[in-house]
């Protein structure tokens, strides 16, 4: 599969709900938190029109196919250092989705490679990020480790009855 990545135009906002709508459903499976609420859409084209797109410090980023067709998306951000640990300001990653179709075709691969120039290119330069996944997504924990990434933390939630 040809995959081409670039970074998503502020006109491409309405076209990428569809992506999104995929990605909270999936994650939705997996704990139903994650489902979008009422007026989310509007939420998130807010979102993605005033703090993603030309933002020197954010960006979405858009596999297509050959067809033009769009098979996956990732939010990269950066974030600051840390005020007491050694911990460096660093990328996060949010929202990497790739449909299940182009699965499988490179396309995560083509996605964190785009993401790494983008982080490594001034004003940015980081030496590193991070991407969570959600518990229980055992095939997103599996690419991530193929891909070469490593776990350093793991995030527990307690319930307050």
């Amino acid at each position: 599969m040809e995959i081409t990545v670039r970074e998503a135009t502020l006109e491409e906002g309405d076209a990428l709900l569809d992506l999104w709508h995929e990605f909270t459903s999936h994650l939705s499976g997996f704990n139903d938190r994650y489902s979008a609420k009422a007026g989310a859409d509007d939420h998130w084209l807010s979102y993605f029109e005033n703090q993603l797109v030309d933002s020197k410090y954010s960006v979405v980023l858009l596999a297509e196919d050959g067809d033009g067709d769009y098979v996956g998306v990732m939010e990269v951000r950066i974030v600051g250092e840390h005020p007491i640990f050694q911990l460096d300001r660093h990328g996060q990653i949010h929202g990497m989705y790739v449909r299940e179709r182009a699965r499988e075709a490179g396309v995560g691969r083509a996605l964190l490679e785009a993401a790494e120039d983008w982080l490594d290119e001034p004003p940015r330069e980081v030496d590193f990020y991070r991407i969570d996944a959600i518990e229980g997504d055992e095939e997103a924990t599996a690419a991530l480790r193929e891909l070469g990434l490593s776990p350093v933390k793991h995030a527990f939630e307690g319930r307050i009855d």
